[in-house]
């Protein structure tokens, strides 16, 4: 298999699993299944924050197992968590089972996200294709998005029952699964072949380096919570139904805002090499955006809404895409982890605000919110950030690279 023949059927297979992995007819309707069973605007926030809440709880012992098993096995574990979850909500359909199903459903992404991550750049690079990666990982994020979106299909099926709905996504699950089993992994740093290594040794260099190169930490930073700000996801449908769309047509909100979303996923790559300042001022705008939709707050402002999430596409893979530049390659699972760590530490506050404006009486107030904060977080890019990573070209982190410092054996044996 030549070069490019090895590029193209890794990639094939990770873009399958992105797609399969997140076209669950269940998403758009899993919210409207659990308030149908008696869960409240607030407790539905509370059920939410729990898959948070697992990832922080779990996220490290489980890269300590994946560093024994591998990642493709890693992933499919994970899998296998997602499945159980979605048939545990059908068969005990109660506050409990939803809790106990949504924490699982976050040792999944625990599990999976993280090395997914890992495993693109590090087999790219394996293969001599580190220069594609950002045009990769907007496709990645492409085909992720896309199966959402045309998860938006499940609330047409809403006639038919959960059942079927439940089943369909099962289904998705296993063509995942099938997807990661035909990688073939030639990497170097896949963690299983460093099965020697010790894990906390391993850890402590990781947390070292975030410290020692402030551009690394800031960079994670800005990345997760640009990213986590910018996600209404888990609240599609009863946004939709707040401001007016019929029940059974809720499918339109996440076809169209993740259609956009996928749009600015696909055209990151165009804008590598923008400045900084046009960055900040970016994420500021989408803050804009999220205002103006809460103050509008209708069908018609879906729009507005899905402007924020074209530029949300592009400043996500951007800025992940530079976050992953700037870390070393052995220590990259451990680096991710503390992103995967910091994001849900975000993503729960993020539901405390989505919860606080179900207790107020209206999701919008929480909209407006956010926004408030993606210009908070814009405006601190632009003073704070940009002057740890300053660099001559006025690029984040130098076009995207920071130096991590020399690590001696000693300290991660």
């Amino acid at each position: 298999m030549t070069k490019k023949q090895s590029i193209r059927h890794l990639l094939q297979n990770i873009y399958g699993y992105a797609f399969f992995n997140t076209f669950t007819l269940l998403t758009p309707v899993y919210a409207i299944f659990m308030q149908s069973r008696g869960v409240s605007d607030s407790g539905l926030s509370w059920i939410i924050m729990l898959y948070s809440l697992a990832i922080l709880i779990t996220q490290i012992p489980v890269t300590k197992i994946t560093n024994h098993i591998g990642q493709k096995y890693a992933i499919v574990t994970g899998q296998t968590l997602k499945t159980i979850t979605f048939a545990l909500w059908l068969l005990w359909p109660s506050y409990a089972g939803f809790a106990i199903g949504m924490f699982l459903w976050g040792i999944q992404y625990a599990f999976s996200e993280t090395t997914m991550n890992t495993l693109l750049y590090d087999e790219l690079a394996a293969r001599g294709g580190r220069h594609t990666y950002t045009r990769a990982l907007g496709r990645y994020y492409t085909a992720r998005t896309l199966g959402v979106a045309l998860s938006a299909f499940g609330s047409l099926l809403l006639a038919y029952g959960y059942g079927i709905i439940t089943l369909l996504s099962i289904a998705s699950l296993a063509l995942s699964v099938m997807c990661v089993l035909n990688i073939q992994v030639l990497s170097p740093h896949d963690n299983k072949t460093n099965k020697r290594t010790h894990f906390l040794g391993l850890f402590q260099s990781g947390w070292r380096i975030g410290n020692t190169v402030p551009c690394i930490m800031n960079l994670m930073l800005l990345a997760l919570m640009v990213a986590n700000f910018i996600y209404l996801d888990d609240y599609f449908s009863p946004i939709a139904v707040a401001i007016g769309i019929p029940t059974k047509y809720v499918g339109i909100m996440p076809l169209s805002l993740l259609g956009a979303s996928i749009l600015g996923q696909r055209l990151a790559y165009k804008f590598a090499h923008i400045q900084a300042g046009l960055i900040y001022t970016a994420i500021c705008a989408t803050g804009g955006l999220f205002i103006v939709f809460s103050y509008i707050y209708s069908p018609m402002a879906i729009f507005i809404l899905g402007l924020a999430y074209f530029m949300g596409g592009i400043l996500n893979t951007l800025l992940y895409s530079r976050f992953q530049d700037s870390i070393p390659s052995r220590y990259r699972s451990i680096l991710l982890s503390f992103y995967s760590i910091g994001s849900n530490t975000v993503y729960i506050g993020i539901c405390g605000i989505m919860g606080l404006g179900g207790i107020l009486g209206d999701w919008r107030y929480a909209i407006l919110m956010m926004g408030a904060v993606l210009i908070w977080i814009g405006l601190w890019g632009a003073l704070f950030v940009r002057q740890v990573c300053n660099s001559p070209t006025d690029n984040i982190c130098g076009n995207g690279t920071c130096t991590a410092p020399q690590i001696g054996p000693n300290s991660v044996m």
